[in-house]
C-alpha cells in the first residue's frame, strides 16, 4: 500500500500540472502551482453547488487527464506519431522543472512518514477541519460536531482534502505532505533561471536548498514550522509571494497573467479571514505594474479582464461566507470579525484615550516593544526584517542592466515598506478589536502573525534576485550564501532542525501518546453516535480537545470540574451540583480521567453510588434523577 500512496500523489501532480504546462506552454515549475490552485477552486465550487467534495476531486482529474489526452491527439493527421510526441513532452516537462518537483517530493514523503499532529490549533480546529471535509464528503462548515473557527476560509483544508483522498484515508502524515507539496509547488517559478542556465542537476537544486532552509531561520514559537504543522500562516505567505512574483513577471499574454494572478488571490483570501486585507496590496502593485512599467498598451478586452483579479476573490470569498453562515448555526464558534467598525478605527486610531478600549494603552506599548525589539527572525525583529528587505531590493536593483526591471525592483522596495507598515497596523488593529483582553495585552501569537508577511517578502526578495541573473556573474558568491546559510542554522538554530529529524518527531509521538491512549479507551467502549462527559480536574482545554479531536465523530464535552486548582487555573467550572446534574443530561456516558480528593468530597452526593468515581473509568449514564446512575 505504501507504493501506492507514493505513486498516486505524484501520478496526479504530474498530470494536473502537465496539462497545465502543455495547454499553456509554460514550464512545468510555473504549471503546477496555478493548476492545484485552480483545482481548490474547482472543489471549492462542487462544495457549494453540489455540498460534495467528491465531484470537484474526481472532475478535476478526469479534466486534467482528458485535456492531456487532447493535447496530444489534437493534430487529427498525426495519430501515428503520438507516442513520439508523448516522449518529447515528458522530456520538456522533466527538465522544465519536473526533476525538482521529482527530487522534494521524494524527500517530503520520506521526512513525513512518521510525524504526528502535535499543536493546539491543529487538535482544536486545523485537524477537525480535514477529518470532518473526508468524513462528510463536504465542507467542514456543514459539520453537526462542534468545534470552533467552522467558518473559516477551506482553501488550504480542501488542498489537502484532495491529497488525502489520493491516498485513500486520513493521516496526519499525509496532510503535512499536501501542505509541504503545494508550498513547495508555489516556489518553484523562483528557480526557472537556474533550470535554463545549467542542465548539471546538482546545480540546479542549489537554489532549491537555500529556499527550503530559508523558513527554518525563522522563530519556531507557536507553530511557525514549515516542516511540521499544518497552521496556514505559512501558506498564506507563500501564496502571497506568489501573487506577487506573478504580477512582477513579464509576461507577452496579459490575459493570461490576469487569470494567474485572478486565481492566486482567490486562494489567497480563501487561505485566512485576514488575507482579505492583503487583497489590495497584491492588486495595486499588479495594475501598476501592467500600466505604467509594460511596453504595450492593453486591448479593450484585456482592460475588462482587469476587473478579474478583483471579482474573482470578492465573489467567492463572500459566497463562502453566506454558505458558511446559514450552515454553521449553534454548532461550533464563529471567528467573528465584530469589532472591526469604522467607529473601532477611530477608536484605536484616530481617538485611542475616549476609553472604549481599556486596555488599548498596554497593547499599544506591549506592541511597539515587540515590533521594534522582540526577535523573529535569527537576530532580528519585524522592523529589522522589513528595513535590510528594503534596502536589499534597492541595493540589487543597481546591478540590474534590464531598465524596466531595474524601476521594478524598486517599486517592490517601496511596496515592502508600504505593506510592512500596513500589515503592522493591520495587526495590531486586530489585537485591539478581535482578541480577549487576555490574549491582546499578551500578544498571542505574536510572532506567527508577524513572520507571515516577513517570509513573503523575503521569498518574493528571493525570486527576483534569482529573476534577474545577477548571480550569473558571481556564481562563487552565490555558493558561499549557501554554505553561510547552513553553517549559521546549524550553530544559532539548531533547534529549527527538530521538525525533520528523527528525535523531534519521537518526541511528539512520545507527547500525543497519553490523548491516544485515553481515546482509544473512549472508543473501544462507545460508539460513533454517543456522546461523553470528561472530567479531568486541573485540564487547561488540551484534554478535551485531543480527545474531541481523536474520538471524532463522538461529541465530547467536559473538562477540569470544581473549584481552580491554582490562582492561574482560568479554565475550571466552579459548577453546583445541580448544575452538573443539568450538564449530564445532554450526555451518554461519563469518563473519570483525572480526580482528586476536592472533586470527590464536593460531588459524591451527585451520583447514586459513589464508589464508582474511579479514575480511569467510563460509565454509560442510565438514570439522572434524583441522581446521577452509572451502568
Amino acid at each position: 500500500m505504501i507504493l501506492v500512496r507514493f505513486f498516486v500523489p505524484l501520478i496526479y501532480s504530474v498530470m494536473i500540472g502537465g496539462a497545465w504546462s502543455l495547454w499553456s506552454r509554460k514550464k512545468f515549475s510555473s504549471s503546477v502551482a496555478p493548476a492545484y490552485m485552480l483545482h481548490v477552486l474547482v472543489v471549492l465550487l462542487s462544495g457549494l453547488v453540489f455540498k460534495r467534495l467528491s465531484i470537484g476531486i474526481y472532475g478535476g482529474i478526469f479534466a486534467a487527464l482528458v485535456l492531456s489526452v487532447l493535447y496530444v491527439l489534437k493534430d487529427k493527421k498525426q495519430y501515428a506519431t503520438a507516442f513520439g510526441r508523448v516522449s518529447e513532452y515528458a522530456n520538456e516537462l522533466w527538465n522544465g522543472g519536473l526533476f525538482t518537483f521529482f527530487v522534494f517530493y521524494v524527500l517530503c514523503f520520506f521526512l513525513n512518514s512518521q510525524k504526528c499532529f502535535a499543536f493546539w490549533d491543529e487538535f482544536s480546529h486545523w485537524g477537525m477541519f480535514l477529518k470532518e471535509s473526508l468524513r462528510l464528503d463536504s465542507l467542514y462548515c456543514m459539520s453537526p460536531l462542534e468545534f470552533v473557527h467552522k467558518d473559516y476560509v477551506p482553501a488550504i483544508t480542501l488542498f489537502e482534502t484532495i491529497w488525502c483522498k489520493l491516498n485513500f484515508r486520513f493521516a496526519e502524515a499525509d496532510a503535512y505532505r499536501a501542505i509541504q507539496i503545494f508550498m513547495f509547488a508555489l516556489l518553484m517559478p523562483m528557480f526557472e533561471s537556474f533550470n535554463a542556465y545549467s542542465k548539471k542537476k546538482l546545480f540546479r537544486l542549489s537554489p532549491v536548498a537555500i529556499a527550503l532552509l530559508i523558513p527554518l531561520i525563522f522563530n519556531t514559537e507557536n507553530a511557525f514550522l514549515f516542516y511540521h504543522s499544518i497552521y496556514c500562516d505559512i501558506a498564506v505567505a507563500i501564496v502571497l509571494y506568489w501573487c506577487m512574483f506573478e504580477a512582477y513577471r513579464k509576461y507577452d499574454n496579459p490575459a493570461y497573467q490576469c487569470m494567474l494572478i485572478a486565481i492566486g488571490v482567490s486562494v489567497l483570501v480563501l487561505s485566512k479571514m485576514i488575507a482579505m486585507a492583503l487583497l489590495p496590496l497584491v492588486v495595486v502593485f499588479f495594475v501598476i505594474r501592467v500600466y505604467f512599467f509594460s511596453d504595450k498598451k492593453l486591448k479593450e478586452k484585456e482592460n475588462i479582464l482587469m476587473i478579474l483579479p478583483v471579482a474573482l476573490p470578492v465573489g467567492l470569498w463572500g459566497w463562502f461566507n453566506k454558505f458558511a453562515e446559514m450552515h454553521v448555526g449553534k454548532t461550533g464558534e464563529i471567528q467573528t470579525y465584530s469589532g472591526m467598525k469604522v467607529s473601532s478605527l477611530k477608536d484605536v486610531f484616530l481617538h485611542p484615550d475616549n476609553g472604549a478600549i481599556p486596555y488599548l494603552e498596554e497593547v499599544k506599548s506591549e506592541f511597539a516593544d515587540a515590533i521594534i525589539y522582540r526577535d523573529i527572525l535569527l537576530h532580528g525583529s519585524y522592523c529589522v526584517a522589513i528595513i535590510f528587505m528594503v534596502i536589499t531590493f534597492l541595493v540589487v536593483s543597481f546591478y540590474t542592466n534590464d531598465i524596466i526591471k531595474r524601476r521594478l525592483m524598486r517599486l517592490l522596495g517601496l511596496w515592502t515598506l508600504a505593506s510592512g507598515i500596513f500589515y503592522a497596523l493591520l495587526i495590531y488593529f486586530l489585537y485591539a478589536t478581535s482578541f480577549s483582553e487576555y490574549e491582546a495585552v499578551r500578544l498571542a501569537s505574536f510572532e506567527r502573525y508577524m513572520n507571515s508577511f516577513v517570509i513573503a517578502a523575503l521569498f518574493l526578495l528571493i525570486a527576483v534576485y534569482y529573476d534577474s541573473e545577477i548571480w550569473k556573474g558571481h556564481i562563487k558568491g552565490y555558493y558561499l550564501i549557501l554554505i553561510l546559510l547552513s553553517v549559521g542554522l546549524a550553530f544559532f538554530h539548531v533547534n529549527a532542525f527538530d521538525q525533520v529529524l528523527p528525535g523531534g518527531i519521537a518526541k511528539d509521538a512520545e507527547y500525543v501518546q497519553e490523548y491516544t491512549s485515553s481515546a482509544s479507551f473512549i472508543m473501544d467502549n462507545t460508539g460513533e453516535d454517543d456522546r461523553i462527559f470528561i472530567i479531568k480536574r486541573g485540564d487547561n482545554g488540551k484534554f478535551i480537545w485531543h480527545e474531541r479531536y481523536y474520538c471524532s465523530p463522538r461529541i465530547i464535552g467536559g473538562g477540569s470540574i470544581g473549584a481552580p486548582v491554582d490562582e492561574e487555573d482560568v479554565w475550571s467550572w466552579d459548577a453546583t451540583a445541580e448544575q452538573l446534574i443539568e450538564a449530564l443530561r445532554d450526555y451518554d456516558f461519563i469518563y473519570f480521567s483525572g480526580l482528586d480528593e476536592d472533586f470527590v468530597n464536593k460531588y459524591s452526593g451527585v451520583f447514586e453510588d459513589p464508589s464508582q468515581i474511579t479514575e480511569g473509568k467510563i460509565y454509560r449514564i442510565s438514570g439522572i434523577e434524583p441522581k446521577v446512575i452509572l451502568e
